[in-house]
């Protein structure tokens, strides 16, 4: 795997890891590590709505990478 998607993964997860913990303290109801750990389907809906727009924008940037990646290969072929 090409190192820049292996970073831009390892920060992909870590922005969303502070992303959830920043959902757990506005959300107390929810109790991610009690019991089997499953938010309700209201929860899920809820982190869904909260997530979605660092969601977007990550699958715009690992988008964004392969297309570079791909480009590159090509140019790679071509010579």
């Amino acid at each position: 795997m090409d190192p820049r998607r292996i970073e831009l993964n390892r920060r992909h997860s870590r922005e969303m890891g502070a992303l959830f913990s920043r959902f757990l303290d506005e959300h107390p109801d929810v109790e991610s590590e009690v019991g089997d750990g499953q938010m309700t389907p209201e929860q899920d809906s809820a982190w869904a709505a909260y997530s979605a727009e660092l969601l977007a924008r990550q699958q715009a940037e690992r988008s964004a990478l392969a297309d570079q990646i791909e480009a590159e290969q090509r140019q790679g072929t071509e010579r």
